[in-house]
């Protein structure tokens, strides 16, 4: 970062002026401390197993892993602050990185439940119409599977059979969607 001109000592190599770095303003360092408080409290509030998929160092991941802990708010609060002082210490971009990757990755769930959900309705109300669109959509799909789950899930029968049927249909539905990470439609 290059900060206010605080020297006018002409340079050897034919530049005109000397530019110093000038420390940042409190402001700026006060900004930069909230910020990586916020990335502290986005940490506290990732699981144990999310925590330990991030490269952090031992003594973060401990005070992080403690403030998970904490119900008292000023406890709270104050455990975070001690956070965004590690922080400080170590590079923080690799960790906003695996958050960014933990996020993209829940994104990518939420979007496959629902893109399975929407699959499921699709078939339950239009049939067989719907299982050729899939099969088109999936070409790894077996049809036949598909049309007995989508059979039980329409009998009149009992319903504990209709709903066991129609699960088994969406976790099917789930399974094509993760082995084929971008459907046609």
């Amino acid at each position: 970062m290059v900060g206010r001109v605080t020297d006018n000592t002409p340079l050897e190599n034919g530049d005109r002026f000397l530019h110093k770095e000038t420390p940042p303003s409190k402001s700026r360092r006060k900004r930069e401390m909230i910020e990586l408080q916020n990335l502290g409290e986005r940490l506290v509030a990732l699981s144990r197993q999310q925590i330990d998929r991030l490269s952090l160092p031992p003594e973060l991941r401990e005070a992080v892993i403690f403030a998970g802990t904490l119900t008292r708010h000023g406890a709270r609060r104050r455990q975070i602050q001690r956070i965004g002082a590690l922080m400080r210490e170590v590079d923080s971009d690799p960790i906003r990185e695996g958050l960014d990757r933990l996020d993209q990755r829940c994104y990518d769930e939420i979007l496959r439940f629902k893109n399975a959900e929407s699959w499921r309705e699709r078939l339950l109300a239009e049939g067989d119409a719907a299982v050729t669109a899939m099969a088109t959509a999936f070409p790894a799909m077996d049809r036949r599977r598909v049309r007995q789950l989508l059979r039980n899930a329409q009998t009149t029968g009992r319903p504990a059979v209709r709903t066991r049927a129609s699960k088994q249909l969406f976790r099917y539905i789930i399974g094509l969607l993760t082995e084929a990470p971008e459907p046609l439609s």
